[in-house]
């Protein structure tokens, strides 16, 4: 490994000097690193920081903190669940670890047909998810230093992103729950809308489209071929991606992960027992729990090859 360190340094290095010249070119709304060009923006909007003003939206994120607290246990018991599920087991593509990345054409279970579905519903979920951080920051006073959209390659969406001030580290324990518990909420207002979009009389069942993408796993059949998915319809295939990719990234930032934002508040919980407990016993127990919520997930995605 030693070895390969001058290499791999002087690699880095011409990557970043080749940004550096991109960058040097490229409009001040646009920024590249690793592949991904950052197009975003510093400023504010009179007409959001004025919605984020009112009342009722501290209320909303008040509501969002006691919604990821119960998420918190409902996810966890979901993955307990799926993990003895998994124990066991004969493999399969609903466990080929490759499935668990959303890319089109890698995913047995996302056809290239499926890429304009998949790209609206991965948008949605990030731009709403991180809507909401931004609005729960400008309701506490919060400035919002950068906002944005990455692109892969410059093309394919990964996601939106908010950039809070430092002084949301400065905030109080309840503005900042308030801020990392919204984005959760938000996606599950859309898997709700999108939801009962899909359970109305203007889209194929929502049974019909799980079996298209899903059911072939189970019953040996083959994966979803590009006319199985024009059969469904360009509104059912919205409302299902926007259901299952938003119900997702809610879920999974609601487990109590130090990075996510589930993480984040069971952080800001375990602080709020002030010095009664020590700082040792604080960091072990938010250690603990993140550990034990991965190795969930790793035995639920890997538990039959184990």
């Amino acid at each position: 490994m030693a070895g390969l360190a001058g290499p791999i340094r002087r690699l880095r290095d011409r990557v970043e000097a080749v940004e550096d010249r991109v960058n040097a070119r490229l409009p001040p709304s646009l920024i590249i690193g690793l592949g991904v060009l950052y197009w975003f923006s510093t400023r504010t909007s009179k007409r959001f920081d004025a919605a984020a003003d009112r009342p009722a939206v501290r209320r909303w994120c008040d509501l969002a903190v006691a919604t990821l607290f119960v998420l918190q246990v409902g996810t966890l018991a979901l993955v307990a669940v799926a993990a003895g599920n998994a124990l066991g087991r004969e493999p399969t593509a609903l466990n080929d670890p490759v499935n668990t990345v959303a890319i089109p054409g890698v995913n047995d279970f996302m056809p290239l047909a499926s890429t304009p579905y998949i790209v609206l519903g991965l948008v949605v979920a990030t731009v709403v998810h991180e809507g909401g951080h931004a609005l729960a920051c400008r309701a506490e006073g919060v400035p919002v230093e950068e906002w944005g959209v990455a692109l892969l390659g410059g093309v394919v969406p990964l996601a939106g992103y908010v950039l809070p001030d430092d002084a949301l580290d400065e905030a109080g324990a309840r503005t900042r729950m308030r801020v990392f518990a919204v984005g959760v909420q938000h996606n599950l207002v859309v898997t709700v809308l999108a939801g009962a979009v899909l359970l109305s009389s203007l889209t194929a069942s929502p049974a019909e489209a799980f079996l298209t993408y899903f059911g072939w796993a189970a019953t040996g059949g083959a994966a979803p071929t590009a006319a199985a998915v024009a059969a469904l319809g360009p509104l059912t295939n919205a409302c299902f991606w926007l259901v299952l990719l938003n119900a997702n990234v809610g879920l999974l930032n609601a487990l109590p992960i130090g990075p996510l934002d589930g993480g984040r508040i069971l952080a800001e919980s375990i602080d709020a027992a002030g010095d009664r407990v020590p700082p040792w016993l604080k960091r072990t127990a938010m250690y603990a729990t993140s550990g034990f919520a991965v190795g969930l997930l790793v035995v639920a995605i890997l538990g039959p090859y184990l």
